[in-house]
Formats: structure tokens, sequence, C-alpha cells
């Protein structure tokens, strides 16, 4: 029996009868397109080489005769490797395969096993309860994360050839345990992203060649040693390897007893959600095959989408549903829970985060309205000698050219000034200069009042319904602080008026007085930017002096981002 402190916590119930009431005006996949895509590499630290490759369908002449699969398989190899954000990979492959990909124009992401889980709810083909998790990213788009009691198992007793065949079947690259791609595509009025695992391709440009004579096929597709790639801040780390492989091409690997006929009301859901176009159906009997089919899917897919519309336009009613109701509850994080009967119970979340902090940085540039640095932006600040400027952009005295700072603020966020310039006014005012000569829009349209709302976004408030602290967005507030120091040194002598002087010093103070929200050198300069452009009373002076900055020495509430090749100051002291 659900107990007032559960029902409390509860957002919304859908019942299956309910579903007809949700139905969207279209269940059909249109504008699909491959995304990205990476392999998991097997490292003694989790890593994914990018794009990857699937592995190439490369069968030797049947009959052949296979063992039974044994030992240990993954179940969810992106859980597996990455306990404690199985969507990472998929944002790190992203990130590095299209960094100028919108993820702010994006309302799902998802893997297929959540849809796959949902749909059987729809058709009422289920009764084997399940959760997903929900997070909102940004202010749009949700984040469902596979959920499951297990990510990886041993085989104990018969349980099949599917493993085994897979292996004596296709040729996959060195160090490669899997392949995982993302496509895109419009769903019921959503634009989403789902990942999958590919089981292989088929080298349609080739003919077939025995497994034995592979070199050409496989020649380009090798992974970077171990180093000759690159690292993110993060638990998965990042190298270059493989090639893009047309999504046309791709299949998945089905193996059956020759007694039993493959049941396509399972696999055509699959093949459905993934729009994986190619299907290889292997019969074997007693692990002896002598029936390997590989058909084309294309004209039954599109067949089946039209013969099971009532389904796929309560499906994609309910995905907005759940969405709609994350999105309004107030609440970042939610849990979706199937009861294995009728029902699925929307609950607030337990405050687990998908995504490292970095990544969901990407929405909050799109979401405040930070920069995303153009072509013209990036040529500017890597050209010291840009046309149309005059003279080269000078260097921060250690040498350090303030174009590079400036690439790597416009990249990574705006309070990387911080973290990049030495703590010296006069450098920062050759720092607005230069953001102002090659127009570099810092402020994107904020005024005193707007940049105050965002320092605001850094600080904790409190639910006295849930008892619990309300999402806080400290880069936010960090990126706005660099606002306010490029505010008062480029707009300083035309915010004299009382009471534009006095919004200049509520904000400054308000930084000052944060510290847990920003970290010395940002209140230090801030601070020096206020006095020496605006000089305040020796009240507003007295006021900003129960914060002294100056001396102070910190190491509480770092930041997450690694910043360990920054030269001269600590993480600690930002």
């Amino acid at each position: 029996m659900t107990n007032e402190k559960t029902s409390s916590r509860i957002l919304a119930e859908i019942s299956r009868s309910d579903l007809a009431d949700l139905s969207a005006a279209d269940g059909k996949i249109t504008d699909l397109r491959h995304v990205t895509s990476y392999n998991w590499l097997e490292r003694p630290a989790s890593t994914i080489a990018v794009p990857g490759s699937p592995a190439l369908w490369s069968p030797p002449s049947v009959p052949f005769k296979l063992a039974p699969d044994s030992g240990t398989v993954f179940i969810d190899q992106n859980a597996a490797r990455n306990p404690g954000f199985p969507l990472e990979p998929l944002f790190r492959a992203l990130v590095s395969d299209c960094p100028e990909f919108d993820l702010g124009d994006v309302d799902l992401v998802t893997d297929r096993n959540n849809i796959r889980k949902l749909l059987r709810f729809v058709q009422g083909a289920s009764y084997d309860t399940f959760q997903i998790q929900v997070d909102i990213a940004g202010d749009r788009t949700a984040l469902f994360t596979r959920m499951g009691e297990k990510t990886k198992e041993t085989i104990s007793g018969f349980r099949g050839y599917g493993h085994n065949f897979e292996k004596a079947c296709t040729k996959t690259l060195s160090g490669s345990t899997g392949h995982h791609r993302i496509v895109g595509y419009n769903f019921g009025g959503l634009k989403c992203l789902v990942r999958h695992e590919t089981d292989g391709y088929v080298d349609n440009k080739s003919p077939q060649k025995p497994t034995g004579d592979l070199s050409d096929a496989l020649g380009s597709l090798s992974i970077s040693n171990p180093g000759t790639g690159f690292s993110q801040s993060s638990g998965v780390t990042v190298e270059a390897g493989g090639k893009v492989v047309d999504l046309s091409s791709t299949l998945e690997i089905k193996t059956r007893a020759a007694s039993r006929t493959l049941d396509m009301t399972e696999v055509s859901p699959q093949l459905w959600i993934s729009q994986t176009p190619n299907l290889v159906a292997a019969y074997h009997r007693n692990g002896s095959f002598d029936n390997v089919q590989l058909r084309d899917m294309t004209g039954e897919l599109r067949q089946w989408e039209i013969n099971n519309q009532s389904h796929l336009r309560q499906l994609a009613g309910l995905l907005t549903k759940i969405i709609g109701v994350v999105r309004g509850s107030g609440h970042r994080s939610a849990l979706v829970q199937y009861d294995g009967v009728s029902r699925l119970i929307i609950s607030v979340g337990k405050g687990n985060r998908a995504l490292p902090d970095d990544l969901y940085a990407k929405w909050e540039r799109k979401d405040k309205g930070e920069i995303e640095p153009t072509d013209d932006h990036k040529k500017a600040a890597s050209d010291p000698s840009h046309p149309g400027q005059g003279t080269p952009l000078p260097a921060i005295p250690d040498g350090t050219p303030f174009s590079s700072v400036i690439d790597y603020a416009l990249r990574n966020g705006l309070r990387q000034f911080f973290r990049r310039m030495p703590p010296r006014l006069s450098d920062y005012d050759t720092l607005c200069k230069a953001l102002q000569s090659v127009s570099v829009d810092v402020l994107a349209g904020r005024g005193v009042r707007d940049v105050m709302n965002d320092l605001r976004e850094g600080k904790n408030d409190w639910d006295p319904e849930e008892h619990i602290g309300l999402p806080v967005n400290k880069s936010v507030a960090r990126d706005s602080a660099f606002r306010l120091l490029y505010l008062i040194i480029v707009d300083g002598s035309t915010l004299q008026a009382p009471r534009d002087h006095h919004s200049v010093y509520r904000a400054t103070q308000f930084v000052v007085s944060h510290h847990r929200i920003f970290k010395q050198r940002t209140r230090m300069m801030v601070r020096a930017a206020f006095e020496h452009h605006f000089h305040p009373s020796d009240n507003q002076r007295q006021v900003l002096d129960k914060w002294p900055v100056e001396s102070e020495m910190e190491g509480e509430d770092v930041t997450t981002e690694d910043d360990s090749d920054f030269a001269y100051m600590s993480e600690d002291s930002i």
C-alpha cells in the first residue's frame, strides 16, 4: 500500500487505459540521420574509440559447427564500464565527433532498450517490471538512463550460440568489445537521439571475402595506440580510431534452432527503433549452422510501421507525457517505474545526475545565452593579425597570447578567463578590449539586472515540501561573474547614474560575499574592477570589507573541471 510519504513524491500515474487519450497525431520516424558512434576498448581505464566501427560481416562457408556460448557476457556494457554515468560515453563521442552539435534542440536522448520497454508496455506484451531514470538537461532535453539489476552475467548451462556465432562470422577492430551508434530522428513531434549496440555491417562496396583475407577491408579501422588519442577530464577516455560506416550497411544478428521460427513481433520493433536495415537470421541444428540468411529489412520495417500506427502513436504520446511531467514538476530528475501489471508511476528522483557537470555545461551555454565560438570568433582568436583588427592581439606578460586564452574560454565557458588570467586588473582591461576588437558578444544582450539574475543561479535554495535543496547552477553564476567584470570595464563610463551605479554595486557585493560560489580570484578581480571604475562610497567600501579576499587560502567547494594545466593558481584558489 502506498503510504503518505511515498504519495507525496509521485508526480503522475499512467495506466494502459490512459494511452488512447495520449495518442500523438503521428507515429512515424522521419529525418533519420547518423549522428556519431564509438567502440568500447578493452583497456584498464574506461576508453572508447571515436568514431569506431562495427564488426565486418564475413561468414565462413556453410555448414559450420560451433560450441555453445560460455563465459561472461555484457548485458549493458555502458553501465558495466562506466557505472556512475552510463550515458557519458554517448556525449563524449558526440562532443569529440560533432563539437558544433546543438544539444539544446533535442527533446529526448535514450538507449533503444528504454523505448523497447515502453513499447511493450503500450502493447501489453510484457509483465516484467522495469525502471528508467529521467533527467532534464537545460530547459528542454530529457535524458533517459537505462536501469537494470545486472550489467553483465556469467553464462551457466546452455544459453544458445549467439555470441559464438558473432565471433565466428564477423571481424572486429583489435581490442574492441562492442560498437555503439547514435542515430537522430523525429518521432511523434519529438527530436530524438537513440543509442544502440550494432552487431556488424555488410561491405556493400566490394564482393564478400573469406574470413582469412580481411586486411584490405579493415586496413583503415585500426585504433590509436594508448596515449595517441586525447583524454577527457572524466571517467571516460576518448581515442581516435575507426571509420564511419554508413547506416544503410548496419545489421542485427539473430540465431535460432532450426525447429523454431524467428519471432518477428520482437525483432521488428528492435530494428525499427534503431532503424537498422539489415538482419542476419541464422538457423542451426545442435550448433551446426546450415541456413544463414542476410535480409534487407527496409521494406518490411516500413510496412511494420504502417501496420502498428495505433501503438506507435500511443508510444509517441507516452514519451511526450513522461517528458512533460518531469519538465513541469520543478524537479530535474524523476524515476519511471512499471509495476508489471498495467501502469507506469513517475516519481521524484533521488537526485542522481545522469552526466558529469562539464557535459551539462553544453546546455548551459545555449540556455543562458553564452557565446558559442563562430567561425569569425575562432579565426579572430587564433589569428593575432586577424584582418580588420589593425594590430595583433597582445600577450599576457608571461608570454601567453590573449588569443589562446580567448579561444579556450569561448569553447569552455567565460569562467575560464578567471582560471587562465593572472590577477592583474590591467591585464583584464587589455583582455576586454581584445574581446571588443574581435567582436565577441560577451554580454549576449544582458544588462546589469540580467547579470544579477544569472549570478543568483549559483545560490542554494530549499524546497520546504520535499525537504531537499533545489538544483543550483554554479557554472552559469561563475560565467556571469566575468560578464559583470566585462560590463564594469567596458560600459563603466555609461553606468554612472545613481540607479545603475547602485545595481553594479549590489552585483559586486553578491559576488564578493558568496565565497561558496565564487572563488578567491573571481571575487578579487570583480571587486578591483568595481573600485577602479566606480569609486565606491566609504559606506560601500566598508560593506565590501566584511568579506576580505586578498590573503585568504581556500580549500573547500572546488569546481568540477580539471584545470591542472593552469600555471598561475591551483583550482582551490579560483
